[in-house]
């Protein structure tokens, strides 16, 4: 498997990381709500949290989400490989 090969298939892992990765952040976020917690989000006059949403997510979701997305975008962009100098 060449080198380019092997950066597009992790460009393709991070990339892939970086869609799913809102959806098992606030997965993992809602089951380590307590039941209190739950209760209170659940509640409709309650005091759920209130927090800031883009959509349907928080700040964090599309701060991990970019971080995969960039690392993706690094993995694709050209390497700058250093060439051996010939002595002179």
């Amino acid at each position: 498997m060449s080198l380019d090969m092997k950066r597009i298939g992790a460009a393709t892992v991070l990339a892939g990381a970086g869609a799913l990765w809102p959806t098992a952040f606030c997965a993992v976020t809602d089951a380590m709500l307590t039941p209190y917690q739950r209760a209170l989000d659940a509640a409709w006059c309650g005091g759920g949290q209130a927090t800031f949403e883009v959509l349907g997510h928080c700040p964090a979701c599309w701060a991990g989400a970019t971080a995969f997305f960039i690392a993706a975008a690094l993995m694709l962009s050209p390497s700058r490989q250093l060439r051996p100098q010939a002595a002179a």
